[in-house]
């Protein structure tokens, strides 16, 4: 198949797994976080493309933790100049996950997540959307399954990730939708190159110290 037309394959299967888990139903505007890194970016770009179909139209939410210095300001004005691009209203802010992470006794990552969607909870209220897309792949789902097993979960864990999600949390509440999921990490990477969007790479993915990335390390390993 070739290049373009994979492509468009690729936009057509987003678009299926849209419709047919009703993501973006009664949806006027739809946040769409983006961290700058290949999966965000390739969800943005073919939701740029589907705007008028879908009958919506997108605000940008970027968050820095500032957790990696310069590089976490480098993703952010990545995307404040990809949302200039592509002619979208964006919200790009930042907050202090490591205080946070030692206020409430979490580990880094969930102390993360917790700033995260609180953050997109509360851009969603400000801008008077109700859900917000975020870039996970069926990579991500196969990794959170076996998160869940390592760490005794049961069969319950066996769900992995939802196409939709309710999250709540100090009165703040968010429907999170993923439209990526029936797409793997290569395809959005291949995505991107193909569309020279040159997304952020995150260099504490590449940190074996996260049981997520030590799973990801394993997965890429058995798979070459």
């Amino acid at each position: 198949m070739a290049k373009r037309e994979r492509q468009k394959f690729l936009q057509q299967r987003v678009l299926d797994f849209i419709l047919e888990n009703k993501l973006v139903s009664g949806q006027h505007c739809l946040l769409s976080a983006v961290s700058g890194g290949p999966d965000s970016v390739c969800l943005l770009h073919i939701l740029v493309k589907l705007q008028e179909e879908l009958g919506i139209r997108l605000h940008i939410a970027h968050l820095n933790h500032q957790l990696r210095g310069a590089e976490s300001e480098a993703d952010a004005q990545y995307v404040s100049n990809l949302a200039r691009r592509l002619d979208i209203p964006a919200t790009i802010e930042q907050r202090n996950v490591k205080a946070y992470q030692g206020q409430h006794h979490l580990s880094l990552e969930e102390a993360a997540r917790e700033v995260r969607y609180t953050f997109l909870a509360q851009v969603a209220k400000s801008v008077g959307v109700t859900r917000a897309a975020v870039g996970h792949t069926t990579d991500d789902h196969i990794e959170t399954i076996l998160m869940h097993l390592i760490r005794g979960s049961g069969t319950r864990g066996l769900r992995g990730l939802q196409p939709s999600s309710l999250w709540q949390s100090s009165g703040n509440s968010l429907t999170i939708i993923r439209p990526l999921l029936p797409v793997s990490r290569r395809e959005t990477a291949d995505y991107c190159s193909s569309h020279q969007l040159a997304p952020r790479i995150d260099t504490s993915n590449l940190s074996l110290s996260p049981l997520r990335n030590r799973i990801r390390c394993l997965r890429a390993i058995t798979h070459e």
